[in-house]
């Protein structure tokens, strides 16, 4: 009989030589991923010094080190695509990093909402997100589709570039100290609003490939059997949770408040696990953030000791990581062969979503500068557009070359948004409060019953 493994005898060639390989690969990548946590601490420290907003250094960071200039990973990774095979112990450890820290961030997202507020303007939140979203959807699939061949990838395109960000837009609203405004709970729930809207719009996009190569009775049969499973999911999610929280304070949880808090976040990550490897991570950022909402709105006191722990220097740092990775998805080198497209793609996003919010936002805000703080407020796109496009690119719906290009217009604009977003804000300040005044910015945009047509701050 044949043996059919090759067989090499041990010398300079052969498993002396291999191991003596792997030895030196091994400090390599060791070196290589202390260099992206560094690098995305020095970010943070380097923002802060200079004033200047951590998530667009840590995205132009990762930009650097990746496939745009450095390249340090070699192989692409795709973040988003939880429990696929990992080239090597580099890119395993970086996805591990990056995917707790997407835990944390919408965790936190959802545990930082001020949902009370919220549900006072809830009706005006979803009006905002729905106007800018679909203005922006039907803008880019249409400009789109004049530049591929099916509207599959118009839609799929659109779908990636369409979504705003929750997580990231809630992290730097709290950067700059404007949580706990009522722009704040409106950007939130425009956010929240586009994100769940996008998901219908991608599912459209694998529909109409899935429904081109077996027919329109069983694409209609799969669609409505991945709703109906994702809508037990959340279902199930929601009973798990609320019930864990239930218990948690009828056993009387102020004598171990540490051992409940683990229970708890050992259970949202199950249950995010769970989302990632049967629906997708855009699924299962929603089970993180149903997560920390749920703590947010309990009574349990735990919301600031949570958010501070989290929220330390040692405890943020894979969300610093998550940013950093982010940023080494966009490979720009890539950008020579259809610049025209990225260009005109980023300009009708950008309008579009401008011009929606900025339609949606005039009933409810009169001033100028509140309306230009929410349109700069719903433009990042960050982590709920990376992971639909990673969805669709691992099923096939995109191809690389559109993968990159939807992955390098949402990475831009979530660089360029709180630039802007500061901007909007500090104008706010200088206008309405004078420079050098004591006010915070968590007076701002307050209203009183008392006064039904005239803004109130409180000083």
């Amino acid at each position: 009989m044949h043996s059919i493994i090759p067989i090499t005898p041990a010398g300079k060639d052969g498993v002396r030589g291999e191991t003596s390989g792997a030895m030196d690969a091994f400090p390599q990548w060791i070196i290589i991923l202390i260099v992206v946590i560094a690098s995305a601490r020095i970010a943070a420290l380097l923002a802060r010094r200079f004033g200047l907003p951590s998530i667009s250094i840590q995205l132009l960071i990762g930009i650097l080190l990746g496939p745009s200039l450095f390249n340090l990973l070699g192989v692409p990774m795709v973040l988003g695509t939880w429990g696929s095979p990992s080239p090597g112990p580099l890119h395993g450890a970086l996805k591990i990093l990056a995917e707790i820290g997407l835990i944390q961030l919408m965790f936190l997202a959802g545990l930082e909402v001020d949902w009370r507020e919220l549900k006072k303007i809830i009706k005006l939140s979803f009006s905002v997100g729905g106007w800018e979203f679909g203005l922006t959807a039907v803008s880019v699939s249409i400009l789109t589709r004049l530049f591929v061949d099916r509207w599959t990838e118009a839609l799929a395109m659109s779908a990636i570039v369409s979504a705003s960000s929750f997580g990231i837009s809630i992290y730097y609203l709290s950067e700059i100290k404007l949580l706990r405004s009522r722009v704040a709970a409106l950007i939130s729930g425009a956010a929240i609003s586009s994100g769940l809207l996008a998901i219908p719009l991608m599912i459209a996009s694998q529909a109409t490939n899935y429904g081109a190569t077996y027919g329109a009775f069983k694409m209609t049969i799969a669609v409505s059997w991945f709703f109906a499973k994702l809508i037990m999911f959340f279902a199930v999610a929601y009973f798990l949770t609320s019930r864990f929280l239930k218990l948690s304070a009828k056993s009387g949880f102020q004598k171990r408040p540490r051992q409940m808090l683990i229970g708890y976040l050992l259970l949202v990550a199950s249950l995010y696990a769970w989302a990632s490897m049967h629906f997708g991570s855009f699924a299962a950022v929603g089970a993180a953030s149903l997560g920390g909402a749920l703590i947010g709105m309990s009574d349990f006191g735990l919301k600031e000791k949570v958010s501070k722990g989290l929220g330390s220097t040692w405890g943020s740092l894979p969300m610093g990581v998550l940013f950093v990775v982010l940023g080494m998805e966009a490979n720009f080198k890539e950008v020579e062969s259809y610049p025209f497209f990225l260009i005109v793609v980023f300009v009708v996003v950008l309008i579009a979503k401008l011009v929606g919010s900025w339609m949606a936002a005039r009933r409810g805000f009169d001033s100028f500068n509140e309306r230009a703080l929410i349109m700069t407020g719903i433009l990042p796109q960050g982590e709920m557009g990376v992971l639909i496009a990673a969805y669709l690119f691992s099923r096939g719906v995109v191809n690389p070359s559109q993968f990159n290009g939807a992955i390098i217009v949402v990475v831009t604009l979530t660089m360029l948004a709180p630039f802007l977003l500061k901007v909007a804000s500090a104008e706010l300040t200088n206008r309405d409060f004078g420079k050098g005044g004591e006010t915070t910015s968590e007076n701002w945009c307050q209203r009183t019953d008392d006064h039904p047509g005239k803004r109130v701050w409180r000083i």
